[in-house]
């Protein structure tokens, strides 16, 4: 496993591959997304094409394989069209702590900065390693919202975080 990784942003013809690290993050991670594994397998190929078309999704690669994502879409309407919403982060847990998050998400504020001027997103409480790597980033914490979520093993708090993007502002983490 290398540790560098070459970070994509999507195209509809990349479905495929999307539909596959999406698929694998809902089985290996059930409890941070708002779909389930059974949902979206049951879902068309054309669906996660659109998904890439509406969407600003990028991927990680080591070589061939897809080992991360993450993806932002800009808010609807006059008065929050100044914000995107960061959604489906995730990293394979065997290429955890070798630089695809950080990556992932340094290629999200970049292409972010020059379509919106804030990020939000939301992470599941207790996902300390996530909540540490966006806080590398800038992002900071506006509040907790009480039962976010519903699993088969109860209800799920999630974080929510925000990072104003500044024009000109690097996008690399605190400190470097």
């Amino acid at each position: 496993m290398s540790g560098s990784f070459r970070i994509t942003r999507l195209q509809p013809s990349d479905a495929e591959a999307f539909r596959t690290i999406r698929l694998a993050a809902l089985r290996t991670a059930p409890e941070a997304f708002g779909s389930t594994y059974e949902i979206e397998a049951n879902r068309p190929l054309s669906t996660f094409a659109e998904r890439l078309s509406s969407s600003a999704v990028f991927g990680a690669y080591d070589g061939q394989q897809v080992v991360g994502m993450a993806g932002f879409m800009q808010e609807a309407g006059p008065k929050v069209s100044h914000k995107a919403f960061v959604w489906g982060f995730y990293v394979e847990p065997a290429w955890r702590a070798r630089g695809a998050g950080s990556a992932l998400v340094a290629a999200l504020i970049e292409a972010a900065r020059d379509v919106v001027e804030q990020l939000t997103l939301t992470v599941v409480e207790g996902n300390d390693p996530a909540i540490a790597l966006y806080t590398k980033f800038g992002f900071t914490t506006y509040g907790v919202e009480p039962r976010a979520l519903k699993t088969s093993a109860g209800y799920v708090n999630e974080v929510l975080m925000t990072l104003r993007l500044p024009s000109g502002a690097d996008a690399k983490p605190k400190g470097t």
